[in-house]
């Protein structure tokens, strides 16, 4: 099985286009599909992902971040008077997570923790949502007890995904979340994906390990180099060979970066 790793698109179409293309057996976003920045709101941004989520041709795997707005206190519905397409807008607006829109069949949302059935074999996946505070993984105690029984019962490999970054490791340095290291510890899933600190894997690794659970962060280059760069960086883990693989813009010099670690 070949898990594509991703964090941080931040509505790049053009980084979507190419997650779109990728062959993997499943693709994995840890959190910030959106941009809070964008001159249009995120309404329009959710539409778009939604239209392009529906269509994705793989396994795909979503959890909220910082910028997304997956939480019931976001409002969103100053920005309807400006859509043209408002049937999908209202599918949005009536839901108490907008993410909970883009699930179907090979897609798992935000806030879940299930079984996936992929082209390279079956996997546990648990999508922890961002909450302000670094709160997330001290506030879903439910989704780590589940995703730790299917993985005991049915002895798949388990993979979490959290926009924030543990604490204290290399991918996530002294900014990371805390919560998230001792729920690591705890629980001791067999991978997890976050993002958030763009620059820790330059500063620090794209992959640690703590305990039994290795860690990623793919990162993002420096904003004028991001903003070049046709390509997000990303990590492909390879469960067969145990690797993952990190494919980045570098911060410094031209030559792109890719680094393969072995699992062991």
């Amino acid at each position: 099985m070949r898990i594509l790793l991703l964090s941080d698109l931040h509505f790049r179409a053009d980084w979507y286009a190419w997650a779109a293309r990728q062959k993997t057996d499943l693709t994995a976003i840890a959190g910030d599909l959106l941009d809070g920045f964008h001159p249009d709101g995120l309404l329009p941004q959710m539409v778009a992902l939604k239209k392009w989520a529906g269509v994705f041709p793989s396994p795909l795997a979503i959890s909220s971040g910082n910028h997304d707005g997956n939480l019931e206190e976001w409002a969103v519905a100053g920005e309807f008077m400006q859509m043209n397409d408002r049937s999908e807008a209202l599918a949005i607006l009536s839901s108490k997570y907008w993410m909970d829109t883009l699930e179907r069949p090979g897609v798992v949302t935000d806030r879940r923790s299930q079984i996936l059935e992929t082209p390279g074999g079956k996997l546990v996946v648990t999508t922890v949502p961002f909450f302000p505070g670094q709160q997330g993984p001290r506030l879903c105690d439910n989704l780590w007890d589940e995703g730790c029984r299917l993985r005991d019962s049915s002895q798949m490999p388990w993979i979490v995904l959290h926009h924030e970054p543990p604490a204290d490791t290399m991918v996530g340095g002294h900014s990371g979340d805390p919560s998230l290291f001792y729920k690591i510890r705890e629980y001791q899933p067999d991978f997890v994906v976050c993002g958030h600190i763009h620059g820790q894997p330059y500063a620090g690794a794209f992959a640690d390990k703590l305990g039994e659970t290795w860690c990623f962060n793919p990162g993002v280059p420096v904003l004028s180099r991001a903003i070049k760069a046709k390509v997000p960086n990303h990590i492909v883990l390879d469960l067969s060979a145990r690797t993952a693989t990190w494919h980045a813009t570098p911060n410094v010099g031209h030559e792109p970066i890719a680094i393969r670690r072995p699992l062991k």
